[in-house]
């Protein structure tokens, strides 16, 4: 067992579970266990995670530190050439700043434009969905190695698998691995939307809504996939976008008044979504069938299987339990159906009709577009390389910017493409297949200067 010092932020959740009455449980029960785990640090946090009281506490310390507005504001006054900004706080964040202390660097400045840590993970508090990667331990991998654990974050003080035994994990159980690893490994300022970057000399001036200008040595653009690409059309009632319908079904009876619903799309956010309706997602907080049930599903995608046998020949095994309701139950009933055509939905007063029919809810899951920052439009990047031609990063033409992760749309490598992961159109932007490549950068890219 080696030892990792906690930062001050990570004692003062320790701290803080410690003296909460009944929050500590978890956390005295795993450290019977200790010399199991690689480190204290590591054994006490997975106490922590596995405790939901625990997993509680822990959550409001971080949230509260980083929405401490003294303390952004000192963050945002002490920028200079020699400090790096990591834009959005989601999963590839954490990997690139746990990485990079790790090899020896400074702490990196983490900007995310929303009030919590997590990315697409941490978009509740309340579980709504699960990973698509099985539960397993290990280290990284690629996909197909049963050694490996495909939800892995690099250098991070626990890993998923230290966080609950479920065959697939929420979405919650990876926001706190993420979190807790950018509280160990980077300094966070939250609410902080960057409108722009822009060269000053041989560093970078960054424009925060309200906040007025950051200055950086480096910049590295994490921000994931972007927006919803059909959020103007969501009415935010009727019509909802996949974020929208998260939050709702993180809130008490998010089905109430919903028995016919129709979902747009066919990837991974839409797959989830019918898994809400259906019942099979992760349990909402308050929910019963029988005051709120969804009695028809009627799913717009073009590139799916409309049977049960189809489905369980053609979909990967996490999401098999769909399959079973593309036929009619023993009473003849059949709730979902598969739809194959293009949809565009119209709000009508309390309703949204698509083809003339009435839906109660229609959820959009139809992809995300870029979000916009000056400076930093795709068409400025280009491939980034490492010696021997692995390509792990895109980098800014003038500035010192490298996109990471989904974000920055990495082609697949030969092993990849040997191993099959090219043939899923999904892994293109898979985080957790990049995760390697954000590791790969922060490991090799030189030290800032203060000069």
């Amino acid at each position: 067992m080696f030892q990792i010092e906690p930062s001050p932020l990570i004692e003062s959740v320790l701290g803080a579970v410690a003296v909460k009455p009944g929050a500590a449980d978890g956390m005295r029960m795993v450290m019977a266990r200790e010399a199991e785990f690689p480190s204290r640090l590591a054994a006490q946090l997975t106490g922590i995670a596995l405790d939901p009281t625990g997993r509680q506490v822990a959550d409001q310390v971080l949230d509260t530190y980083w929405a401490d507005q003294p303390r952004q504001q000192d963050l945002l006054r002490q920028g200079g050439p020699g400090v790096e900004v990591i834009i959005g706080g989601g999963f590839h964040a954490a990997v690139y700043a746990a990485t990079r202390v790790l090899s020896g660097f400074p702490k990196p400045l983490v900007v995310e434009r929303g009030p919590r840590v997590g990315g697409t993970f941490g978009m509740t508090r309340w579980p709504t969905f699960f990973l698509n990667s099985r539960n397993r331990a290990g280290g990284a991998g690629l996909a197909g190695d049963q050694g490996a654990a495909l939800n892995y974050l690099p250098g991070a003080p626990i890993q998923a698998a230290n966080v609950s035994m479920t065959e697939y994990q929420t979405n919650t159980d990876m926001a706190l691995v993420i979190g807790l690893t950018l509280a160990q490994y980077a300094d966070v300022v939250t609410d902080a939307e960057v409108l722009s970057v822009t060269r000053d000399g041989t560093s970078v001036e960054i424009d925060i809504a309200d906040r007025g200008v950051l200055r950086a040595g480096r910049v590295i653009d994490a921000r994931g996939l972007g927006d919803p690409a059909d959020q103007d059309l969501a009415n935010g009632t009727t019509m909802v976008t996949f974020p929208q319908f998260m939050a709702r079904m993180a809130s008490p009876w998010p089905l109430q008044g919903v028995r016919r619903a129709a979902v747009i799309g066919g990837g991974d956010s839409g797959k989830c979504t019918v898994e809400s309706f259906l019942g099979i997602a992760p349990q909402p907080l308050m929910a019963a069938a029988a005051l709120d049930r969804v009695e028809r599903v009627d799913w717009y995608a073009t590139d799916l299987p409309d049977t049960c046998e189809q489905w369980q020949q053609q979909i990967r095994g996490r999401y098999q339990a769909t399959g079973r309701y593309l036929r009619p139950d023993r009473f003849g009933v059949r709730r979902l159906t598969v739809v194959s055509r293009r949809a565009r939905p119209i709000a009508v007063p309390g309703a949204a009709l698509i083809d003339g029919r009435a839906y109660d809810l229609v959820v959009l899951c139809t992809g995300n577009q870029e979000t916009s920052i000056d400076g930093l439009g795709s068409d400025a990047f280009d491939e980034y390389q490492i010696p021997g031609g692995a390509v792990i990063a895109r980098q800014h033409y003038n500035l010192p910017t490298f996109r990471v992760g989904p974000h920055a749309r990495l082609p697949f490598t030969t092993r990849e493409r040997e191993d099959g992961i090219a043939e899923i159109d999904a892994n293109a932007v898979s985080m957790f297949r990049t995760a390697s490549k954000t590791a790969a950068l922060a490991a090799t890219l030189p030290a800032l200067t203060r000069d």
